[in-house]
């Protein structure tokens, strides 16, 4: 079996006074698969005694196989991303291995908090049972979406695949968080691995099998192995580096021997949870920005009227308006130049490409962007240095998330936020999760595999690392205030 989930066709003979096997024996010696599960649920749906051919479902599990399903010629699986702000899943045909339907529906627990922070002190006040609730409420939403998209019954759902941070694992299986967030941080469980749907409450087989990502501790999420998993650094021979912004900043360093994981707060000032105009990669959201000649130049998705900026739209708004001096190298806006005025005592600048209700970042969101990058920089150059790495020494930067989407390498390092690493190293690879995820859905060996990529993972905790917050003032001002620290010699 190379898939975790696949499909056979059982000849079984009918029984006779020289045969006298009972059913499961049946199936079991028409598989020829030890150890095999063969669910109660299974056995009660069907007598074999008039002996056919019988399609049959098997899922591949860590140590043996499973029969999920009989009489069943259909057969799909859910790969999902635990998203603290949106679910994102893709549903898969099992037999053609096509992706058929995608979705993505925001993560209902953003009524108790955008933040896990904010989630983890709601449930240490006993409302843990509400926040699981509600992830199930959006994960079996987006399930129906997928099925109903697809023109299927959610019974022929017999797999799903799941990675999320830690937080959002444990809150999908159900279990305390209150642990994670103190000292000494740790969560209930490594490693889920498997499932059977029915216990999870998940509205698809019930017999289906359910793999939730691994952790390899309280900041180093499923999401992030996935990433590895996606990106394919753990088969390289050159140390790589993964960055992957979401809600925070986690950058991967290693190769096929070693794996070194830094966490730190860099990525809320790339999303729309700062900015004012800071939006998900759509139509008609800004992801370039040319300011030239007191012109303002604004390229969208889908060439769309400009309704607001997402991550890489923002580095290059930081980047052209440093160049064109709106702001100096402390970010702070010229009130001289043309386009920045003041409302409530702030000063902000006006996009002249926006659309008739207009676009404008304050001078706050571009101080707490600045904080951010200057995080991720610091986050990078610090984990570096602790391996006795320099920036020469990485050839491959896989950028997970939407901030890979449009991304220029030489604006970012014009502004500080990554070094100068040329073009072609840098690699955008989408929404890694996710990637991960369905790339766990196509082989059956990678649960196997997951456990060895997680035992070479060293987290460094980065929260108090003397060196960090001594780098991190620096990092701040555009590009840097030691902007040889951004080259990158060969």
């Amino acid at each position: 079996m190379s898939s975790l989930i696949n499909l056979r066709r059982l000849h079984i003979q009918a029984p006779s006074n020289d045969d006298k096997r009972a059913d499961e024996q049946r199936i079991r010696d028409a598989l020829d698969m030890e150890p095999l599960e063969v669910p109660l649920s299974v056995l009660r749906g069907l007598p074999l005694h008039q002996g056919r051919e019988v399609p049959c479902v098997i899922g591949k599990k860590r140590n043996g196989f499973k029969v999920i399903d009989l009489l069943s010629d259909e057969s799909y699986s859910v790969a999902l991303d635990l998203g603290t702000t949106n679910l994102v899943a893709s549903l898969h045909d099992n037999v053609t291995g096509r992706v058929v339907s995608q979705i993505k529906v925001e993560n209902p627990q953003i009524r108790l908090g955008s933040d896990v922070m904010t989630r983890m002190h709601h449930a240490m006040e006993d409302r843990s049972a509400e926040l699981v609730r509600d992830l199930l409420t959006g994960v079996n939403a987006a399930i129906k979406g997928l099925c109903a998209d697809a023109g299927i019954d959610t019974g022929y759902v017999h797999a799903l695949t799941a990675a999320g941070n830690t937080v959002m694992s444990h809150f999908f299986l159900g279990l305390d968080v209150s642990r994670i967030p103190v000292e000494p941080f740790v969560p209930i469980v490594r490693s889920p691995g498997f499932f059977r749907a029915s216990d999870l409450e998940l509205h698809i087989n019930p017999e289906a099998l359910v793999y939730v990502f691994s952790n390899a501790g309280s900041y180093v999420g499923g999401d992030i192995v996935a990433g590895i998993l996606a990106s394919g650094m753990y088969t390289s021979e050159d140390p790589c580096v993964l960055i992957d912004v979401g809600t925070n900043a986690e950058i991967v360093i290693g190769n096929r021997d070693w794996l070194l994981v830094g966490a730190g707060a860099a990525g809320p000032a790339l999303e729309e949870g700062i900015a004012g105009i800071g939006k998900r990669a759509e139509r008609g959201i800004i992801y370039d920005v040319l300011i030239e000649g007191g012109g303002m130049e604004c390229r969208t998705f889908d060439n769309a009227s400009p309704q607001g900026i997402c991550g890489s739209g923002m580095i290059s708004l930081i980047y052209e308006m440093y160049k064109a001096g709106i702001i100096g190298s402390d970010g702070i806006l010229d009130p001289a130049y043309k386009g920045v005025d003041m409302l409530d005592g702030e000063r902000f600048f006006s996009l002249s490409c926006s659309s008739e209700d207009g676009l404008v970042i304050r001078q706050t969101e571009i101080d707490n962007f600045l904080r951010s990058k200057a995080a991720m920089f610091t986050l990078l150059l610090v984990l570096l240095r602790s391996v006795g790495l320099q920036f020469s020494d990485i050839r491959k930067v896989y950028v997970a998330g939407a901030l890979g989407n449009g991304i220029d390498a030489g604006k970012a390092a014009g502004i500080g936020m990554l070094p100068a690493w040329p073009a072609e190293a840098i690699i955008p690879i989408g929404n890694a999760s996710l990637s991960g995820a369905q790339l766990m859905l196509s082989d059956g060996t990678l649960p196997e595999l997951e456990e060895e990529i997680i035992d070479r993972i060293t987290y460094k905790h980065m929260h108090d690392d003397p060196e960090f917050m001594k780098e991190f003032a620096g990092g701040i001002f555009i590009p840097h205030t030691s902007p040889e620290l951004l080259r990158v010699d060969q």
